[in-house]
């Protein structure tokens, strides 16, 4: 079971919608603020993420290829719907406290990602 998944818009790059999650979990307080905020309380989120990685490593957060989301997901451009029935048997196989970038497409265009993390 995913510790936590977030679903960020897509904005023309996956480090641009990263930091558009940063904005989107920290709310009206600031990164640093709302980062140190979540610390307190022990809760992870996507706030920790800040490295993306094309691989599976621990502390950073892997971004599926196309070629990993067929394989996962059934398409090179899986729907955000696929992406949904999918991700909690993807997330299970995942190693604790890995974080993992899912991208979703309409009509061969990324719309969306899903950051999650396994606790």
């Amino acid at each position: 079971m995913p510790a936590w998944t977030t679903w960020v818009k897509w904005n023309g790059t996956i480090e641009q919608t990263l930091i558009d999650g940063h904005h989107q979990v920290a709310g009206e307080a600031t990164i640093a603020e709302a980062r140190k905020a979540m610390a307190k309380k022990g809760q992870p989120s996507l706030l920790d993420v800040v490295t993306l990685t094309d691989k599976p490593f621990l502390g950073q957060c892997w971004v599926l290829s196309h070629a990993e989301l067929h394989q996962h997901f059934g398409s090179k451009q899986p729907p955000r719907a696929a992406i949904e029935a999918g991700c909690a048997s993807f997330i299970a196989k995942l190693d604790p406290a890995q974080s993992v970038a899912i991208t979703a497409y309409t009509k061969g265009v990324p719309t969306a990602v899903m950051f999650a993390h396994k606790a």
